[in-house]
């Protein structure tokens, strides 16, 4: 079942104006979006790196501590 020339390019419209409305409503959405501050900004960011730093250290720290239990470990069992 081939379509007509008058219906593929009545498809091609259709998804062009599709096209255009999805953008039109990503502009919309995007005007009511609150921007942080140039301060805020940097305080989040802040935030979100010393959180990393602190849930790393406590990973290293959790595993130099399981490593030498498992080396007593293996030392006890031989």
């Amino acid at each position: 079942m081939s379509l007509s020339a008058a219906q593929k390019a009545a498809q091609k419209n259709k998804k062009k104006k599709e096209s255009g409305r999805f953008l039109q409503g990503v502009k919309t959405e995007m005007k009511k979006v609150i921007w942080p501050t140039r301060k805020e900004l940097i305080n989040y960011t802040v935030m979100v790196i010393v959180a990393t730093l602190v849930v790393m250290a406590i990973i290293a720290v959790s595993d130099a501590v399981f490593a030498e239990l498992f080396q007593l470990l293996r030392v006890v069992i031989g």
